[in-house]
């Protein structure tokens, strides 16, 4: 097989800027019977850090970067993350999580070894045929024909998946970015106030736009409160059509009883930040500078 034979049109990335409603679109889609949600649901091996795309583009990032002197060597700082870091990971509620939730580490194995013995001949085909083989192993597993997968980095790095993974789709989570900060400011890795939030959001979406404004209609792009509250109809079509897909009886149910307004929080932001007027004036500005960039993104002003 060559490059080009590899085609990805069955896989489909949910992404945004995080706590954006990207795991409720993955669990949504995988009541369809078409589409299976990856497990973990967010896979990481392709985005994250010395991932698949960075060995795809030759890339070394963070803090061992300096010691990746070779092509080799990268390989091998993917090899361990693969084992280390992602095999098994933290839970943040629950069974225990990472890859070990969808692969067995044998079969997990041989991708390595297949990715070792196919990488000096073509590093390109190597890392692409790894994730197809992985993708074909998570869908046999299901029984689905479409894959999702909900790493909110997906539409960071969309410009780069969609030259690494041909034919691949994209669903952009859009959600209030005053509501997005509210729940990042309680998490570990988010940003620790509501000043430090409105720059971490302003810098993430015009990323994202940025990534994705070349993509045409590879990307759609979703509001999680039109999907959740003011155009529900019109928003679950409009993802169907997008898809080309039907709507079906089992996605219906679980669309009616859990996306709904009561499992989405809103507006937390109004009894925690001191000066409302004074963040609003700043986040409406930021909203203002990113639908410069897409005059499509489903923002409200």
């Amino acid at each position: 097989m060559n490059k080009s034979e590899l085609d990805f049109s069955d896989v489909i990335f949910s992404g945004g800027t995080g706590r954006s409603g990207t795991t409720i679109i993955g669990k949504l889609l995988s009541r369809h019977s078409q589409i299976g949600l990856s497990r973990p649901a967010e896979v990481k091996i392709h985005v994250a850090g010395n991932g698949l795309l960075d060995l795809y583009l030759g890339r070394k990032v963070g803090r061992y970067k300096h010691l990746m002197l070779t092509e080799s060597l990268h390989l091998k700082r993917f090899q361990h993350r693969l084992f280390n870091d992602w095999w098994v990971r933290d839970p943040k509620v629950g069974e225990i999580a990472g890859l070990i939730q969808g692969i067995k580490l044998e079969e997990l194995q041989h991708l390595m070894h297949v990715l070792k013995s196919n990488w000096k001949s073509s590093k390109a085909l190597a890392t692409m045929d790894f994730m197809r083989s992985f993708v074909d192993s998570q869908k046999q597993e299901s029984g689905k024909e479409k894959w999702i997968e909900t790493t909110p980095l997906n539409l960071f790095r969309a410009n780069e998946l969609a030259v690494f993974l041909p034919g691949c789709r994209f669903i952009h989570m859009v959600r209030d970015g005053r509501d997005v900060i509210a729940s990042v400011v309680r998490e570990s890795w988010g940003p620790n106030t509501y000043e430090d939030g409105l720059i971490w959001y302003r810098r993430r979406m015009r990323r994202i736009l940025r990534n994705t404004n070349e993509l045409g209609n590879q990307v759609f792009s979703l509001a999680l409160e039109d999907l959740v509250m003011h155009k529900r109809k019109e928003s679950i079509e409009a993802l169907m059509a997008f898809l080309n897909l039907s709507m079906e009886r089992k996605m219906a149910k679980y669309f009616e009883s859990d996306v709904i307004p009561n499992k989405v929080q809103r507006g937390r932001w109004k009894s925690e930040v001191t000066d409302i007027a004074k963040f609003n004036e700043s986040y409406f500005k930021i909203v203002e500078e990113l639908k410069a960039i897409d005059p499509s993104v489903p923002l409200s002003t």
